[in-house]
């Protein structure tokens, strides 16, 4: 009978074409890589290394084995990691990849949920850009992704559920200059300086506007590229600069009044949240869980964001576009 560990040596000796060097690359003495194969070969029958010349070279039956051989335990240690990972829930474990304004709407208030029903919840929670939150994923260093999925370039492997847009609101400290406004145009607004996340990449100065033209033929100058909303509001309140966010992560100081939305709606500029996991690949009931929690505040905040954007602009029926 072949056996799997048969196949994965006859692999390493074709790749390296030297027992010495193939029997040190899967950690055993020469002579027992040598017995390995030529039991191989018995069980199938022929020869499938030439052994005659200065390097071991696969045989015509060799390298009909060795093409079937990849895909075979590739697939072999795909199946051990889903099984690996379905067995993580006897330890209760869950590693979720999200990007900055996901991880305050969703990743922590959730975290907190999950902790409350699973005390024994060994959880990590890792707050990067987009990319890596792909990365993550397809690489299986996290077992769940939540990302601005707009501009999510689309994978095979990928499973991507969208959750849903909030509208982002410009803001600024409070006495700011521009609040003197009773409305702003763009080409007014780019006069002050902007904070970015990295969230929202999109700028909105050079996005079309709702007739389809462009905003504005202006430049934005950024003086500062930050990881999230709390870094972005902590410069925003000791300078001139403004930033964008959905109302949501800022309803704090605008009730404080250290913050205010500026008169100026973009209704295009959006985030838009999705799920990111493995396609054909099972989730373990802790993750399962965890969705069904996002899922439910996802609901809740897209309700109160908009809610929020109704008391900010109450008689705005359209944009303030100029």
């Amino acid at each position: 009978m072949v056996k799997l560990r048969q196949l994965a040596h006859a692999q390493a000796l074709s790749r390296h074409g030297n027992f010495r060097r193939a029997a040190e690359a899967v950690h055993l003495s020469q002579p027992a890589l040598s017995r390995s194969i030529r039991s191989l070969e018995e069980a199938l029958g022929v020869i499938l290394f030439d052994r005659e010349g200065p390097e071991v070279m696969p045989t015509l039956y060799g390298e009909a084995l060795l093409r079937r051989t990849a895909t075979l335990l590739s697939e072999t240690q795909e199946l051990e990691r889903d099984i690996a990972r379905l067995k993580g829930l006897d330890s209760d474990s869950l590693t979720v990849a999200m990007v900055a304004d996901a991880a305050e709407l969703y990743g922590y208030p959730v975290m907190g949920k999950l902790y409350q029903r699973r005390p024994q919840l060994s959880c990590k929670v890792r707050q990067v850009p987009l990319p890596l939150v792909v990365d993550g994923i397809l690489g299986r260093t996290a077992d769940i992704g939540i990302a601005e999925i707009s501009d999510l370039t689309p994978d095979e492997q990928l499973r991507v559920e969208p959750l849903g847009q909030h509208e982002v609101v410009l803001y600024c400290r409070h006495g700011h200059p521009l609040l003197a406004r009773s409305h702003l145009t763009l080409d007014q607004l780019q006069a002050y300086p902007a904070v970015a996340v990295h969230a929202w990449t999109r700028n909105p100065f050079t996005r079309p506007g709702p007739q389809g033209r462009e905003a504005s033929s202006g430049t934005v100058r950024t003086i500062a590229e930050v990881e999230d909303v709390a870094m972005a509001r902590s410069i925003v309140v000791a300078s001139d600069a403004w930033s964008a966010a959905t109302p949501l992560l800022i309803e704090p100081g605008l009730r404080r009044g250290e913050l205010a939305v500026l008169p100026i709606r973009l209704p295009h500029l959006r985030l838009s949240f999705g799920l990111v996991s493995l396609k054909n690949t099972p989730l373990s009931p802790a993750a399962e869980e965890y969705l069904r929690l996002v899922r439910r505040i996802e609901d809740e905040a897209a309700h109160r964001n908009r809610t929020l954007i109704g008391e900010l602009f109450p008689s705005l029926t359209g944009g303030l576009l100029p």
